[in-house]
């Protein structure tokens, strides 16, 4: 195939589709996640509450990830995401009738839940219409739709709820969400039932993890928890050291992804996992570092540069490595495998890193990003060489076939 025909395979009406309708419900989703934690305190919750409280989220999706996969993998993937976008939407105009904590909780987790079937449908999706030659770059551009959101959503969401109140931010990225559901329901994509015999299996534990995606998963799962601490605290940092427009990390943030996400998405597919990741650790270890001393603007925004290019070019990269280890029919197994690392780097994140904060401070709560990270960077040396072994091994079976043959 030229790279010609390559692009024409890529920029289909579906995956256009799918870019806007992602930056939509994305937007929606970052309103939302950065008041959460200052929206609970301001319920009566003390600041480690209101990190559980946020982590929540991503613990609800947790489990609820390899359960969406089997669905995934064995209905129309459309459908499945236009349902879980609609509960979504119902579950954001749930907060804004939650005046008490266990009201919260029972929406975050309604929310964390259908957020969980929302992610690996639409990476379900992506796989099952881009060449798998292209999956680092059709999910680098599809980052880049949430790049947009990732620079609107959070002063979105902070400027509503200031000026108007927090409940008025939950309705309109409730209404939202319910809009992304109904363009999404027009969307071109076609679909076969699976054959009886796969469709009628009884569930295994292969149909909801793959161990083959595993190690990979948790890599990606130490930039989430990382991601997870400076989203849910980073205004309280700003308030607590009197930063003003903190909100701007945010912009930079998005503007420097923008530019990272299609170059990096090529290089993933041309260079390989390791290429991207081992300067990836270090970047984001250097922006935990520089959080961690922050006391004016300038630096919060030199740590959302480092940020951009470290988290920015690891994380799409180690998807598309995921989605390439599993056959196409198993996209979805291999999305939510992938999500779990992510969904406990997210959801413990917060929860850790507010006790840390609540015993101790902000400070210390950054440098055990750092910790983190170092351990990360270990981790992926021994998968790494452990890969190269394999792959080694396999092309001296297969030398031998053929001189036997």
């Amino acid at each position: 195939m030229t790279n010609a025909e390559r692009k024409t395979a890529l920029w289909t009406p579906t995956y256009i589709s799918l870019l806007v309708i992602g930056a939509i419900t994305s937007t929606s989703f970052n309103t939302i996640h950065p008041m959460i934690s200052k929206y609970a305190t301001s319920l009566g919750a003390e600041v480690g509450i209101a990190g559980i409280i946020a982590g929540l989220f991503s613990i609800t999706a947790l489990f609820g990830r390899p359960f969406g996969a089997f669905i995934v993998d064995r209905m129309n993937k459309k459908y499945v995401l236009v349902a879980a976008i609609s509960v979504m939407g119902l579950a954001s105009l749930g907060y804004s009738i939650s005046k008490n904590i266990p009201l919260l909780v029972i929406f975050r987790i309604l929310h964390g839940a259908t957020f969980a079937v929302s992610g690996t449908s639409t990476m379900a999706l992506i796989a099952s219409i881009v060449p798998r030659d292209n999956l680092g770059e059709a999910i680098g551009y599809y980052g880049m739709s949430h790049i947009i959101a990732t620079a609107l959503g959070p002063n979105i969401g902070i400027y509503i709820t200031n000026t108007y109140s927090y409940r008025v931010n939950f309705l309109s990225s409730g209404i939202i969400l319910l809009v992304a559901a109904g363009l999404l329901s027009r969307l071109p994509y076609s679909w076969s039932r699976p054959n009886n015999t796969e469709n009628n299996k009884k569930i295994s534990i292969g149909d909801l993890i793959s161990i083959k995606i595993l190690p990979l998963a948790f890599i990606g799962g130490i930039f989430s928890f990382t991601n997870g601490i400076v989203s849910s605290f980073l205004v309280l940092l700003g308030e607590e050291r009197g930063i003003k427009n903190i909100g701007l990390y945010f912009t930079v943030l998005s503007v420097c992804l923008f530019f990272i996400r299609p170059i990096f998405g090529k290089l993933s597919d041309r260079k390989g996992l390791a290429f991207i990741l081992y300067p990836a650790f270090f970047l984001v270890a250097l922006e935990s570092i520089l959080l961690s001393h922050a006391s004016v603007l300038l630096v919060v925004l030199l740590a959302a540069i480092a940020k951009a290019f470290g988290q920015g070019s690891a994380q799409p990269s180690i998807q598309a490595a995921c989605l390439k280890k599993l056959e196409p029919s198993k996209s979805g197994l291999a999305a939510a495998t992938y999500y779990i690392g992510a969904d406990i780097g997210q959801g413990i994140g917060p929860m850790i890193g507010g006790a840390i904060s609540q015993a101790y401070s902000y400070s210390e709560m950054f440098y055990f990003c750092v910790f983190l990270l170092f351990l990360g960077a270990i981790g992926f040396t021994v998968y790494n060489k452990r890969e190269i072994s394999l792959q080694r091994e396999l092309e001296k079976s297969h030398v031998a076939q053929e001189v036997n043959s």
